[in-house]
C-alpha cells in the first residue's frame, strides 16, 4: 500500500514537471532523485517520508549524499532542486503546508580563484539551465551551451546577429566580430550546440528589423548584465560559487587545450592575438605541458 501510494505520488509530480515544460532528462532525473529520498526516509531512522520533510531532514539527506555516498557539492545540489521541486508541487496540490527546501543552502564547494567547472559540474549547470523558467528556458540553455563550447566573451555573444551562425543538423560555424569589428574568427559547433540553437530559434519572438541573435522577452537585444546574472541564477541553484561566464570560457579553453594539445588553436578560437597570451591564461600546470609540447 506504501509502494502504491509514493508511486502515485511521483506520478503525479512527473505530471507537474511535464507542465513545466522540463526536458525529459530532467523529469527522469528529478524522479530517481525522489525515489532516492523516500528510500532514504525508510533506512535513515529519521521517521519521515516525502509528504512531510522537515528542513533539518533535507540538511540531513544533503549531509547523506555528500558523506554516505561521495557525492561532489554540485551534484548533492541537484538533488537538492530535485526535493525543492518536489515541494513546491506537493504545496500547490495542497498536500504540504510549506517547502521545508526552500531555506535550505546549497552546499558550497571550496572556493578557488580560477579553476574550470569538471564535467560533473557542467552536466548539472546545464540541467539546472533545463530546469529554468518555461518561457526562456530554450534561449538561456542555448546561452550556456555557446559560452561552454565556444568560449566567446559575454560581449560578443550579445552582439552576435542571425547570420553569424550557419547550422545543419549535426554541425555548423559560428563566426565571431573581434573587437572594433576588424577582426573575425570562425569556430565549428558540435552537435548539441546546434540542436540547442535550433530550439531556441523556434521560439525566438518575432522582431521584425532585429538581427541579434539572443533577445529578450520584449524582443529587443540582450545585455551583457542578462547573461551574467542567468549564468549566476544556474550556477548558485547547484551551489557553483565564485563562478561567472568568465569561467565558462576558460573551461572551453582547458578543455580545448587537453583534447587538442595545440596552444595555437586555443589561441584562434578564443581570439588571442598570440600564442603568449594563451599561455598565460590557461593554469600553470597546462602550460607548462603544452609548451612543452609545441617545442
Amino acid at each position: 500500500m506504501v509502494r502504491n501510494a509514493e508511486n502515485n505520488l511521483l506520478a503525479r509530480f512527473e505530471k507537474y514537471l511535464v507542465r513545466l515544460g522540463l526536458s525529459p532528462a530532467t523529469v527522469v532525473n528529478y524522479l530517481a532523485d525522489m525515489r532516492g529520498v523516500a528510500r532514504w526516509c525508510v533506512e535513515s531512522g529519521q521517521g519521515c517520508s516525502l509528504l512531510n520533510l522537515t528542513a533539518d531532514d533535507v540538511r540531513a539527506y544533503c549531509r547523506y549524499l555528500r558523506g554516505g555516498r561521495g557525492l561532489s557539492p554540485a551534484t548533492a545540489n541537484r538533488h537538492l532542486q530535485a526535493i525543492r521541486k518536489f515541494c513546491g508541487f506537493a504545496r500547490q496540490a495542497d498536500l504540504m503546508e510549506s517547502n521545508p527546501a526552500a531555506d535550505v543552502r546549497p552546499i558550497q564547494p571550496p572556493p578557488i580563484s580560477r579553476r574550470a567547472l569538471d564535467a560533473d559540474e557542467i552536466a548539472c549547470l546545464l540541467e539546472a539551465a533545463q530546469a529554468g523558467r518555461p518561457s526562456l528556458v530554450k534561449r538561456d540553455y542555448a546561452i550556456i551551451q555557446l559560452l561552454l563550447q565556444t568560449g566567446i566573451k559575454v560581449g560578443e555573444l550579445t552582439e552576435l546577429q542571425l547570420a553569424d551562425i550557419e547550422l545543419t543538423d549535426s554541425r555548423g560555424t559560428l563566426t565571431v566580430t573581434g573587437n572594433g569589428g576588424n577582426s573575425h574568427r570562425r569556430i565549428p559547433l558540435k552537435a548539441l550546440v546546434c540542436q540547442s540553437l535550433q530550439e531556441y530559434l523556434q521560439v525566438r519572438p518575432p522582431s521584425p528589423g532585429v538581427k541579434h541573435l539572443f533577445l529578450s522577452q520584449e524582443g529587443n537585444p540582450i545585455s551583457a548584465r542578462t547573461v551574467q546574472r542567468l549564468v549566476n541564477v544556474y550556477t548558485r541553484a547547484v551551489g557553483l560559487t565564485g563562478v561567472s561566464a568568465h569561467t565558462l570560457r576558460y573551461t572551453f579553453a582547458t578543455s580545448m587545450l587537453e583534447e587538442t594539445g595545440d596552444v595555437a588553436t586555443v589561441a584562434n578560437l578564443l581570439g588571442h592575438r598570440s600564442v603568449e597570451t594563451t599561455l598565460r591564461y590557461i593554469s600553470k600546470s597546462q602550460a607548462t605541458q603544452a609548451d612543452q609540447e609545441v617545442m
